[in-house]
């Protein structure tokens, strides 16, 4: 294992020289001041289906947002068609070439599928290049959740699709129970300490970071999205305290990121990063899982397995396993699934090497993911696809090919499909005529589903 921390500790490395070209950008955003106003931008716009590389792909795609901005859907575990279908949400941000700083504004728009329309129902401060401002709805097409920054804290916020008002929250907006009920979320302005991209932008200076290595005042907070209160369920010292095999990263400082509740609505699973860990370059990262009063901690995925290369751990439609890219030692990156508690750890879809951002259909038989332009997927024109395989007849095929401008880094473009809550159609990030468009994939004819 130490040979594999040597090899990491060199890929870390690599990565902080290429990001050389990004901290000039951020430095030349913070000297130039935010955008802070969208100007004579219209707030309702046409936004016609428009099909996308038929003859490249296998089934009917179409870019659904408008073509001369850029738009983002949240996650590849977010569902952003709303309950009853008709509606896209996504996050319009102002530019591709830099991330946010302190005070650039985004919007949360909604692409209504059936008349072509988009409508900005909120403009917020609270958004990152990967996620955007988090946008997750709620019981109906009625009412939106999403990340701003309120009073100077990063926090969630409820929309009123119908009026475009807004209600602040205690806390922040990650993992939504299935109920709508919850927001299971880490401290969004600590985010960026372990992953740029995910949380509310930083400033150059004075960044927001956790003062001890084991905090007891912060971990996942739990926010009551009827309320607004917002409250600690468990601490990162708490958490920590009940996992195993923590010697090599003893002094290290822990942070909560990703956090996603199972559809059953009984347990949740949070990514786990450590910092400033002794001899180890980058942020080591553990999965564990939970129920959802934070009780029954588990690790689900240690470093000493993860550290050898994995990614992107999602749960399953049965709400009982655990679906993630990883490499066991001595092989390629293998797509696998393991049960909540780390135990029966297996290959899904063997001899199909593991890439980008891997979710099942809600039948858990088709698998749907992505890839990153370095995984050995990309075509001549540098465009990646949209992979699926069937996991009963363990073949694959495109769906279709994805232009991503080929960045790297905090700025990168990553399509994060998604399946609609019925596998009847998934969505998808990419770009279309140099810009950042959400384009929609309609599955049907390959699953069976009737949305």
């Amino acid at each position: 294992m130490k040979t594999q921390i040597l090899i990491n500790n060199l890929k870390y490395f690599k990565r902080k020289v290429k990001e050389a070209p990004e901290l000039a950008r951020e430095v030349l955003a913070h000297c130039r001041g935010p955008m802070r106003e969208w100007g004579d931008a219209a707030r309702n716009v046409a936004s016609p289906a428009i099909p996308y590389r038929l003859q490249d792909s296998t089934v009917p795609v179409f870019s659904v947002t408008p073509s001369s901005g850029h738009y983002m859907t949240t996650f590849f575990d977010v569902d952003p068609f709303s309950p009853s279908g008709r509606y896209l949400a996504v996050t319009q941000v102002p530019f591709i070439e830099r991330i946010p700083i302190p005070g650039d504004k985004a919007r949360v728009c909604l692409i209504d599928l059936i008349d072509g329309s988009c409508n900005v129902v909120h403009e917020t401060t609270g958004w990152g290049a990967q996620l955007g401002a988090n946008v997750q709805w709620g019981e109906t097409d009625d009412t939106l959740y999403c990340n701003d920054v309120v009073d100077g804290r990063g926090t969630g916020v409820r929309i009123d699709c119908g009026t475009g008002g807004s209600v602040p929250l205690g806390g922040p907006i990650y993992g939504l129970s299935p109920d709508k009920r919850y927001s299971y979320a880490p401290n969004i302005e600590y985010v960026n300490a372990i992953i740029p991209g995910y949380g509310v932008a930083d400033p150059l200076t004075g960044k927001k970071r956790q003062s001890v290595p084991l905090s007891s005042t912060e971990g996942i907070w739990r926010t009551d999205l009827a309320t607004g209160e917002s409250k600690l369920l468990v601490s990162v010292k708490e958490i920590v305290d009940c996992l195993p095999g923590q010697e090599e990263l003893a002094g290290s400082t822990y942070y909560v990121f990703n956090i996603k509740v199972n559809s059953s609505n009984t347990r949740l699973l949070a990514v786990l990063f450590s910092t400033g860990v002794r001899f180890r370059g980058g942020t080591p990262v553990q999965l564990v899982t939970m129920k959802l009063d934070g009780s029954d901690i588990k690790l689900a995925m240690p470093d000493a397995l993860w550290r050898v290369g994995g990614h992107h751990p999602n749960w399953t439609p049965d709400g009982e396993h655990i679906l993630m890219n990883l490499r066991p030692k001595g092989r390629q990156m293998e797509f696998v699934r393991f049960k909540a508690d780390g135990t029966g750890l297996e290959t899904v879809a063997p001899g199909h090497k593991g890439s980008g951002h891997p979710s099942l259909d809600p039948t858990g038989r088709y698998l749907l993911t992505d890839s990153y332009v370095s995984e050995g997927f990309r075509n001549s024109q540098d465009d990646i696809p949209l992979r699926l395989i069937d996991l009963e007849s363990n073949e694959e095929r495109s769906l279709c090919w994805i232009h991503t401008k080929n960045l790297s880094g905090p700025r990168r473009i990553d399509p994060h499909p998604v399946w609609a809550n019925d596998g009847s159609r998934v969505a998808f990030n990419g770009v279309v005529n140099g810009f950042r468009q959400v384009l929609i994939a309609d599955t049907r004819t390959v699953t069976n589903r009737h949305g």
